[in-house]
């Protein structure tokens, strides 16, 4: 058998690590408050004195027995016994929290611009606006949530006119700018990657990326591995008339082949560019970018309604997208 324990018993053992001390020794709440009197009192009295120097008071009131032990009773509490606990409990809820937001931004699909470091270091920024009021080493944006399927066709041609983020109604656009603020001419390039996705929403999606006003347009190829084509190569029943935006596509005829002809109306299949790859969309290159010079970049995603893959499957999947920006150093350039 065990003797009874008064309840309680070893509070003031836990307690004793945050109470104030004088050489050591756990003073009383009456000794407390007499020694912050004395302090008081003696500070007046130097002060009348002209005495105002915080290092001739503390040594003045240790001398008379009127000071404390540095405290670090807080810090002895958090890494002893039960503050230990809760300290790491908090690192884990701290930890999970960070994981958790890291996967909610990853399943909604953001859209993000970066830079490496050596384009960093060259001096380039970006910026939402022209004026570069708020120059920034990346960017990221909110996706287009909701969105339904939508015709190309849809797209307006002054798609490249705004800033910053400009959503449509079916459609999520972007447009920025690259500076260089720094000392010299150099080359960048740029890919777009595919950095996430669910319900294999990269089978229907189109993306436009116009770079200085000059558009292109890029789809996932088919199964086979051929271009994507709409209508698909072999059906002349139908097709486009007119397609808005590729006014702003520096040779409309890469993208349109004409399948017939009635009276004055011709009708096309339209054929984007396929991806780069399983995980890239398109690269691009700029070169002889001069200290000053600014370049914009306008981005629109949508989920093409008269692709044959864009079907109930996709519906609740996401996207995530990823711009990044190199430089080519100059042994890159000789190859």
């Amino acid at each position: 058998m065990s003797a009874p324990q008064t309840a309680g018993t070893d509070r003031p053992t836990r307690l004793n690590l945050l109470r104030k001390r004088r050489g050591g020794m756990p003073l009383t709440r009456d000794e407390v408050r007499e020694i912050k009197a004395g302090r008081k009192k003696l500070r007046k009295e130097m002060r009348a004195a002209g005495i105002r120097s915080k290092d001739e008071f503390e040594l003045t009131a240790s001398s008379l027995g009127l000071y404390f032990d540095k405290r670090h009773g807080f810090l002895l509490w958090l890494f002893h016994g039960r503050g230990l606990w809760v300290l790491l409990g908090a690192l884990l809820m701290a930890l999970l929290a960070l994981l958790g937001m890291a996967w909610v931004s990853q399943m909604r699909g953001l859209f993000t611009i970066n830079m490496d470091d050596d384009m960093f270091r060259e001096g380039f920024v970006l910026s939402e606006t022209v004026d570069f009021a708020h120059p920034a080493h990346n960017l990221f944006c909110e996706p287009a949530t909701d969105v339904p399927c939508m015709s190309i066709v849809g797209l307006k041609p002054d798609i490249d006119s705004y800033e910053g983020q400009h959503n449509g109604p079916g459609y999520f656009a972007y447009t920025y700018y690259v500076r260089n603020e720094g000392e010299s001419t150099v080359d960048y390039r740029w890919e777009m990657h595919i950095t996430g996705e669910s319900q294999d929403c990269s089978t229907a999606v189109w993306m436009m990326i116009i770079e200085d006003g000059a558009l292109a347009l890029y789809a996932e190829a088919t199964a086979d591995g051929t271009p994507q084509s709409v209508p698909p190569v072999g059906d002349d029943t139908r097709g486009y008339l007119n397609i808005p935006a590729l006014s702003l596509a520096p040779d409309q005829g890469e993208y349109l082949q004409p399948i017939q002809t009635s009276g004055r109306v011709t009708y096309y299949r339209l054929t984007p560019r396929p991806f780069a790859d399983p995980h890239t969309v398109a690269t691009g290159y700029q070169s002889e970018v001069a200290p000053g010079d600014v370049h914009k970049y306008t981005v629109v995603v949508w989920f093409e309604g008269d692709d044959p893959d864009c079907t109930d499957a996709i519906i609740g999947g996401h996207l995530g997208l990823g711009m990044q920006y190199t430089l080519v150093e100059e042994e890159e350039k000789t190859e």
